[in-house]
Formats: C-alpha cells, sequence, structure tokens
C-alpha cells in the first residue's frame, strides 16, 4: 500500500513523521514534566538528560534516512532499536536490585519501568514488522532493488514487451526478476506511463535447458532514469487464473535461479572461445550458478571454462555466460554470471558449497 502523491508506503511515511516527532515530543515533555513556560529554552535543554540528547539525535538522523530512501536509516533503527531495549532492561533490572530512579523529584515506581519497556518492546517490534516488510516494495532501492527481505535476482530472460493496443513494443533482456515482477530496460521514446499494462512473452529455459515462451500479462509500476539517460521500468507480472501452467513454468524456472547462493571471494582462472587465460574473483556461487569479478569480462552465450582455486583443491566447472556486465551496472561490479552445466569434481565441489551454507553472516 502506497500513497501515491509521495510514492511512499504509508506504513514508512507515519514511522518518518514519529521519528521526525520524537525531539520535540521530548522537548514539550520536559517543559510540561516540570511546568517551564516554552520561551525558557535554555532551562529546558538544561533539564534533558544525555541519553535523551543520545535518542533524540538517533531519531532525527533515521527520519531523515528513510525519508531519504537511505539504506543507514534502517540500520540506525536498528540500532535505536538495540540501545532502547538495553536501556529499559537496565531500568528493570535495576529496579528489581534495589535502585532507585527518580524524574523530576518523583520516584519511578518498578511497575512503571516494566510497563514502560512492554509499551516500549510493542511499539518497536510493530515499526521493525513494518519496515521490514516495506523493503521487498522498491522503495529503500529505488532502482537496484538490491536491498529487500524478498529474493531478486540479477538474471536475463529475453523479452518482448506490446501496449494493449499494440501500437508499441520492445524487445531487450530482464535485468532483474521475482516470483512477483521484473525490472526491464526501456527503448527511446517508449511513451509508457506508470500504470500502463503491457503484454509481455518470455522466454525461458526448462530444466533440460531446453527453451520455452510463456505469455503474461503485466503492469508498469514505476520508471526510472539511470545514470546514462536510459530508463527502466519495474512491471508487475499478471498471471491469469487460466495461466496455471505459464506459472508453473515460470516458478520451476525461478527455483533453479534462486539456488541459495553465498557469497565468496576466491581466485578464478577461466577461458572463453578463445582459450586464453584470464583471471578474476569469484564474487557468489550456488550449485546453479556464479558471478566472476573480472576485467576481461566475456560476452554474453559465450562458453566458459573456470578452474576456482579452494582450500581443499581446485574445482573445474564449466557454463554459458547467461549475463555480461562489462559496464558494473546494477549494482554489480565488472564481470560476468555464468550458468554451470558440467562440474569435474562434483563431490568436492558440493562439499565446498556445503562449507559456505554454514558461514555466519550470508546474504543474496
Amino acid at each position: 500500500m502506497t500513497l501515491r502523491f509521495f510514492n511512499y508506503p504509508i506504513p514508512v511515511l507515519l514511522v518518518t513523521v514519529v521519528f521526525f516527532a520524537v525531539p520535540f515530543l521530548n522537548f514539550f515533555a520536559i517543559a510540561a514534566l516540570y511546568d517551564l513556560d516554552l520561551e525558557h529554552f535554555s532551562m529546558i535543554f538544561s533539564r534533558i538528560q544525555p541519553w535523551q540528547y543520545v535518542f533524540s539525535g538517533l531519531s532525527a538522523i533515521i527520519a531523515y534516512g528513510l525519508i531519504a530512501k537511505k539504506k543507514f536509516g534502517y540500520y540506525l533503527f536498528l540500532c535505536f532499536s538495540f540501545l532502547s531495549l538495553t536501556y529499559n532492561a537496565w531500568m528493570v533490572l535495576s529496579v528489581t536490585l534495589g535502585k532507585k530512579f527518580f524524574l523530576a523529584g518523583i520516584r519511578i515506581h518498578t511497575s512503571d519501568v516494566i510497563w514502560n519497556m512492554a509499551v516500549t518492546t510493542v511499539l518497536l517490534g510493530i515499526v521493525f514488522y513494518f519496515l521490514r516488510r516495506e523493503i521487498a516494495a522498491p522503495y529503500l532501492s529505488g532502482k537496484r532493488r538490491g536491498w529487500r527481505t524478498k529474493y531478486r535476482e540479477t538474471h536475463p530472460i529475453p523479452f518482448h514487451w506490446a501496449n494493449s493496443d499494440g501500437e508499441r513494443e520492445g524487445d531487450g533482456q530482464t535485468i532483474n526478476i521475482s516470483r512477483n515482477g521484473i525490472l526491464i530496460p526501456l527503448p527511446a521514446h517508449h511513451f509508457l506511463k506508470v500504470g500502463d499494462p503491457i503484454n509481455l512473452l518470455l522466454k525461458l529455459e526448462k530444466e533440460s535447458r531446453d527453451p520455452v515462451s510463456i505469455s503474461v500479462h503485466a503492469k508498469i509500476v514505476r520508471i526510472d532514469e539511470e545514470d546514462d539517460g536510459s530508463e527502466i521500468a519495474g512491471v508487475q507480472l499478471l498471471f491469469q487464473i487460466n495461466q496455471k501452467e505459464e506459472k508453473q513454468i515460470y516458478e520451476a524456472f525461478l527455483a533453479r535461479v534462486f539456488a541459495p547462493r553465498y557469497p565468496v571471494s576466491n581466485p578464478v582462472n577461466f577461458s572463453g572461445k578463445n582459450n586464453q587465460i584470464c583471471q578474476g574473483t569469484l564474487l557468489n556461487v550456488s550449485m546453479e550458478g556464479l558471478y566472476i569479478e573480472t576485467s576481461s569480462v566475456l560476452g554474453q552465450d559465450q562458453i566458459c571454462n573456470v578452474k576456482i582455486q579452494t582450500r581443499s583443491g581446485e574445482i573445474s566447472v564449466g557454463g554459458v555466460v547467461r549475463w555480461s556486465n562489462p559496464q558494473g551496472k546494477y549494482g554489480k561490479p565488472s564481470g560476468f554470471g555464468i550458468q554451470i552445466d558440467t562440474i569435474e569434481n562434483k563431490n568436492l565441489f558440493r562439499i565446498w558449497i556445503w562449507k559456505q551454507r554454514f558461514k555466519l553472516f550470508h546474504g543474496r
């Protein structure tokens, strides 16, 4: 659910307003607590505790980060939540051990401290739920959608689109895909607008690598301009009730694309059609594919052989370049992605993948 005028999710707007209001609410609360006139700024500020300044400052920065669509806004919210809950837990522990707390000369009772912690925990939990849910929307990462909880993989799928009346059309390859939508490049003078319906023809592959095409209705949900002046469009896929087979083909294809992928940093040697040996760094890997960072970028659809250097020994895989990214666009460094077709030492590869699986702090 979004507020169309601002193009922000309503929960994010509400949370932003609340965090913007925290410093002001703190100021007015202290003034009311000590029965001070609002004109006496210096007296009010002198009674604000250092920890209140910290929380007010964090709130203002969090609000700015959320409204400006910055990732640090969410990270600081997590820090804010951790500090708030830690402080409240310390307060509860202290009063249960007999420590006395006073505010404006009035003693704070144990029940009040516990009640305050319960309310704080519930409110922060509600905020966390809504912010985390909205990360999946085109909000915090407007162009690349690189920060989210729902999977969206950088993957090229050949496509053809036509508007509802068939007067305008275009071809290309998807930038990334998800279960509900895709991100596609747009040609110049496309004349599409947000909300326009289009018809898509997606050219996929079966598990046997046989080509298969599906048609699906879709809707333009956003259009963004890239640094080079070109435009990209976020497209929502709208499978109809009578398109169960097409949806099953698409989801089966995604099941392979979304194979668990693990970040690594292993040196690799690779060769293309001319058998020239080049070097690079393996950035992520799955049982289905891998991405290599290198300045010697291979072109799309080239056959590639890769030798991965690991502590357990050298692993040789072969495959096809499915995505060539020499310019380092869409949040990826210069390099290319490979769809794995053959693995020489499959058991060693599986064991190595298994080890990566259990490393801490993995992300997609």
